[in-house]
Formats: structure tokens, C-alpha cells, sequence
């Protein structure tokens, strides 16, 4: 598919938002929140975005590849061992921090999920926790649980554009694309900017569909994706510590 040349940010997002159409079944929602961090107290609060991606239902047909890197961040680790769950129906995406090589990395993670959980009337197993952003630091929990309640309240259908700028770092713009398909679709957000190196090239990437495929035709086509595509692009030479599709 060729794309169009933009004059400007409306006429871009405008094109977006046909990109970026939900498949059925999917809602979502996006918050921002201020806190101070305590590895750098300052006068100015910092801000976070919060998405939240949920389905209807729960489902057993996902897939997941992770950074190869020796060191990941705890939402790696977690999201591995939740490659083993029957089913998963949700992912909350924070960027500022990256909930990497912290000490409560882990622990902050499923006081999350938990927390999401009660929220939503979901078993914590089912959500991910996903997170992008500075290295080293602790995510504000008792904010980001203070803001549970209106992302789930607030979950709509419609269009993803607000989660792709919302789990944007130093990316200059968001990214969504579209393909429509067997009578269902299939939509991808992907946020990426820095530390671009092959074993996954520095992405969060969250892929959504309605069309009926199995579980290990999932995985098996996410895995031949990648390798195709995030496993075969370098521009810095870093690899990322949190890379997840």
C-alpha cells in the first residue's frame, strides 16, 4: 500500500484515525497522571500516560515475542510467564519509566495488575503490564492504581489513535496501521524511536484482530513477522531492555 505525503499534524492524524479503526471486540482508553519522582524530587511534577487496550472477552489465542537482551525489565519477565496462561484480555501501557532494573520492578507490576483487576472484575493473570521510558526509576503505583477507575470507566470502541500517541517517548509522531482481511481486520500500534537494534529493533507493538486464527498460528506468524522486520533493523547499535510485540 502507498501512503500519502502530509502537509500537517491534523491532516496526518486525520489519516490516522482510518488506521487506526478498532477491530471488534476491543476497547480502549487513555490517562495522564503527575507525580514526582523520588530518584529526582523536583517542583515540577513529571507526567505519565496510561493506556489501557481490553477485549470483550477473554481469549487463549495470543502470542508474544520479547527482547533478546540479557538484562529485561520486569514487564519482559512477566510477560514471558504469561505466555503460559490460558487466556489474556488486557494491556496497561505506561511510558515515562520503564520499570527496568528496579528493585520492585516485579512487585509493582502485579500490585498493578491486581489492582486493575478489581477494577475491571478480571483475574490479574489475564492483563500485562507493559512499560516504556527511563531506565533505573520506580513507577508511581498508588498514582497510576489512583487512575485505574476512570481508564476502565472511560473504555471505548472507535479508533486507537490516543493509545498510539499515549505510549509515545521520543518518537516524533504515532504509528498505526490497518489491513482489512477475511471479513475482519487486523490493527497494530507500535511506539519506537531510539536504541534500534536487531533482536526486536527498540518496540512496544501491540497487534489486535477479529479473525479466527488459532493460537499457534498466532505465534507462529508473530515469530516470522519479527524476524522479517524488528529482527533485521539497526541505527544505534543498543538493544532495548523492554522490546515487546
Amino acid at each position: 500500500m502507498e501512503y500519502p505525503e502530509f502537509t500537517s499534524e491534523a491532516e496526518y492524524l486525520e489519516f490516522l484515525r482510518t488506521q487506526a479503526v478498532l477491530p471488534a471486540g476491543f476497547r480502549v482508553n487513555t490517562a495522564s497522571i503527575e507525580f514526582t519522582p523520588k530518584e529526582r524530587p523536583t517542583r515540577e511534577p513529571y507526567r505519565m500516560q496510561l493506556s489501557l487496550v481490553l477485549a470483550d472477552e477473554p481469549t487463549d489465542r495470543f502470542a508474544g515475542v520479547f527482547t533478546r537482551n540479557a538484562f529485561p525489565g520486569a514487564p519482559v519477565i512477566v510477560g514471558r510467564k504469561r505466555l503460559a496462561e490460558p487466556a489474556i484480555q488486557g494491556i496497561l501501557v505506561n511510558n515515562r519509566i520503564a520499570n527496568v532494573r528496579s528493585v520492585t520492578g516485579i512487585e509493582d507490576i502485579e500490585r498493578l495488575t491486581a489492582a486493575l483487576g478489581r477494577v475491571a472484575g478480571l483475574p490479574p493473570e489475564r492483563l500485562l503490564s507493559i512499560s516504556t521510558g527511563i531506565i533505573g526509576w520506580q513507577l508511581p503505583v498508588p498514582e497510576m492504581v489512583a487512575a485505574l477507575a476512570g481508564l476502565v470507566g472511560g473504555l471505548h470502541d472507535g479508533d486507537a489513535v490516543g493509545v498510539a500517541r499515549a505510549v509515545m517517548t521520543t518518537d516524533s509522531f504515532p504509528k498505526c496501521r490497518r489491513v482489512e482481511i477475511d471479513g475482519g481486520s487486523i490493527v497494530a500500534i507500535a511506539k519506537g524511536a531510539g536504541m534500534i537494534e536487531p533482536n526486536m529493533a527498540t518496540m512496544l507493538v501491540f497487534i489486535l484482530t477479529d479473525i479466527a486464527i488459532s493460537r499457534d498460528q498466532a505465534r507462529t506468524a508473530l515469530a516470522r513477522a519479527v524476524d522479517g522486520t524488528f529482527n533485521a533493523i539497526t541505527v544505534d547499535g543498543d538493544m532495548s531492555t523492554s522490546d515487546t510485540a
